[in-house]
């Protein structure tokens, strides 16, 4: 539990943000009374980020940064430069969300809500694409857009990386409205993607992966879905940038396994596969299913989601109407409640998100009640050759365990049809 005596010896104190909510915390008030430095975790990362020798390096990005970060931090560990990595989600090849190295890269996810970011100042950064999101802490798009626009006016500067050096994807009206406010900005703007400077060309989808061609150069991509072509085309990019040779790089895309809780395989038994995503916005939700569509072809995809936080639910949900139609069954999950004020938690709820999917799209679905009614409702409507795809920021990837547990206890013997009352 909490006790001040675990700061002894301490020097200095470093929090997680959300602390500040909790400024009562024993250590805290232990640390305050001290005089002890206290800083966040991000704003620590910024510090070891510009030591002597790091070359500084950020994905940021309202989708796609935790894969294209992990991605990134592989392709440069398999071309020997030793990354420093830091990712918003479990790396399974690291057994951990970050990797320790003494080479020169020194890689961040950089996070938007809270304006994290701003700690970090990189001499080279990839911006994935900007949309609206976090409503409770950023007014509208344009807030957003302000946001990341000081965080390109702070980046630093390397010589290794010819001064300042930003990666952003062509064909996203976000990005494009991004590079829109930077007037006079001292740096190099390489666009990616279709329609921009590099562009993976001969693209096809197969064996639930990719092949393309870059730089000249064949790849193979055990990632699903035309969102990790452009994740895996920005790695790839920051990575020639920084000398990794083409084979090492393409070695390291064949060799990807992939980021936590990302189309992450939980379950592939008695002819049921189940997946955990932490998508939670509705451009992921989209992307995700299509990708995961593209993975099972015609089997009957469950489509099971948590909502994360009333007020983006609210915000988002035309979006999300629209975002389920590669499913065969939706499942929505009760929403998870997270820094929601009493008004936004009756703004909307499971059961107009499932009826607006349901009426828009005409995929069946249903709300499922909480994260075990859920759970126990799709075990007992699953039959062989099904794939389920688990989505949401909150508790859902219990959901994706409980179906792994259901299934190794012989469920499918007991199934009902969906028919069945």
């Amino acid at each position: 539990g909490h006790d001040p005596s675990h700061l002894a010896g301490v020097e200095r104190v470093v929090i997680t943000p959300a602390l500040r909510a909790n400024p009562d915390l024993p250590e805290l008030v232990a640390a305050r009374a001290a005089g002890l430095p206290i800083a966040t975790w991000q704003a620590m990362l910024g510090e070891l980020m510009e030591a002597e020798g790091h070359i500084g390096l950020a994905v940021t990005g309202t989708h796609g940064k935790s894969t294209t970060t992990a991605l990134l931090g592989h392709l440069l560990e398999v071309a020997g430069m030793d990354p420093t990595v830091e990712v918003g989600a479990f790396i399974p090849s690291w057994g951990a969300s970050v990797r320790r190295g003494a080479g020169a890269p020194f890689l961040v996810e950089a996070d938007e809500f809270g304006d994290n970011f701003l700690h970090y100042h990189p001499a080279g950064a990839i911006v994935t694409n900007v949309e609206m999101d976090h409503p409770d802490y950023f007014a509208d798009r344009e807030a957003v857009l302000a946001s990341l626009e000081r965080f390109v006016r702070g980046m630093g500067e390397d010589p290794r990386l010819g001064g300042r050096l930003l990666l952003t994807t062509a064909a996203d009206s976000g990005s494009q409205a991004l590079l829109e406010r930077l007037g006079g900005w001292q740096g190099r703007i390489v666009p990616y993607g279709p329609g921009g400077n590099i562009e993976a060309r001969d693209v096809a989808y197969v064996g639930g992966g990719a092949t393309f061609s870059l730089f000249e150069h064949p790849f193979v991509s055990p990632l699903a879905g035309e969102h990790n072509v452009l994740n895996a085309t920005a790695a790839l990019a920051m990575g020639r940038e920084l000398g990794a040779p083409l084979a090492a790089l393409a070695e390291g895309l064949r060799t990807f396994g992939g980021a936590g809780r990302r189309m992450e395989l939980i379950a592939d038994t008695a002819g049921v596969i189940v997946y955990d995503d932490y998508g939670h916005h509705p451009t992921e939700v989209r992307a995700t299913l299509a990708a995961m569509r593209q993975k099972v072809g015609d089997r009957r995809l469950w489509a099971v989601f948590e909502p994360h936080m009333y007020s983006r639910t609210a915000l988002f949900l035309d979006e999300f109407a629209h975002a389920f139609t590669d499913a065969d069954e939706v499942v929505i999950v009760d929403i998870f409640a997270s820094r929601d004020t009493d008004a936004s938690l009756r703004a909307t709820s499971a059961e107009a998100l499932a009826d607006a999917i349901e009426r828009t799209s005409a995929v069946s679905t249903m709300a499922g009640g909480d994260v075990v009614a859920t759970t126990a409702y799709v075990a007992e409507h699953l039959s062989p050759g099904d794939a389920v795809l688990v989505m949401g920021a909150g508790k859902s990837y219990q959901i994706a365990q409980g179906l792994k547990a259901a299934l190794e206890r012989g469920v499918l013997s007991q199934s009902r049809s969906l028919s069945d009352p």
